[in-house]
């Protein structure tokens, strides 16, 4: 089996997980930080984060001497709203943060709170009683449930678990088993392709580094991307090609 020092090596681009990779919440990774520095000109960031724009990101990896343009930072809440947009939809409810509710409106969307075309829902820390009636009564009258990702969490500081996007969407479906949400974020295939847009490269010339082997690994290896998974709390330091990588376990392309 190819180390994960062959598969990095060789790769046309690098993919790279946000949560338990580069940072944990806004708190960069020093092995992360290194690994981007010596890669920085072949990396995307690849996140099904969905509270944060892309230019936070840059701004710190900026601060932790990185610079990342932010066309190469895709993340599912921002690219979910850019495909609302553009899809031609007008009228939405969107449970999302109030940053990220912003950014819908500056996309040309019109937030509503009844009879909506659409529900997007994203992670939410005021996610309430409110919200999930609004969220039912407009999905079972007829509204698209798009959802930026069904992660149910993500890693935290000091080994915390955070409860995410899919933990809400439950909430939801246990009132709707029979609802059918569109799902933009990792393992679907649309941040991938969109990451690899970025950086001029096929997916057959990708790698994925990621921690989790049900969004990261999962949607790489449908792509025919290679993989590298890596362990808890986003040891990179491993993955530097000067170092063996003790720590990662690498998959080769199906």
């Amino acid at each position: 089996m190819a180390t994960g020092h062959d598969l990095i090596a060789s790769a046309g681009g690098l993919l790279i997980d946000w949560d338990g990779c580069i940072a944990l919440g806004d708190a960069p990774l020093p092995g992360a930080i290194r690994f981007l520095q010596a890669n920085q000109s072949r990396v995307a960031i690849l996140s099904n984060n969905s509270t944060a724009l892309p230019q936070d990101f840059s701004a710190i990896l900026e601060r932790a001497g990185v610079t990342l343009p932010i066309e190469r930072i895709v993340l599912a809440g921002a690219e979910t709203l850019r495909q609302a947009a553009a899809s031609g939809l007008r009228q939405v409810t969107v449970l999302a943060s109030s940053r990220m509710k912003a950014h819908a409106r500056a996309l040309g969307l019109t937030l509503v709170k009844e009879r909506p075309e659409a529900v997007i829902l994203m992670r939410h820390t005021r996610f309430s009683f409110t919200d999930l009636q609004r969220a039912v009564d407009a999905v079972s009258g007829g509204a698209r449930l798009i959802v930026s990702n069904a992660d149910n969490t993500h890693p935290g500081r000091n080994g915390r678990l955070v409860p995410e996007t899919g933990a809400l969407l439950s909430a939801l479906r246990s009132c709707l088993p029979h609802a059918e949400p569109e799902i933009v974020g990792k393992p679907q295939a649309l941040l991938f392709h969109r990451a690899c847009e970025v950086l001029g490269i096929s997916p057959d010339q990708a790698v994925m580094i990621g921690d989790n082997p049900d969004t990261d690994i999962k949607g790489a290896r449908a792509l025919g991307m290679g993989a590298v998974l890596i362990g808890p709390q986003g040891d990179m330091s491993a993955l530097d090609l000067r170092l063996p990588a003790v720590h990662a376990v690498a998959l080769r392309r199906p």
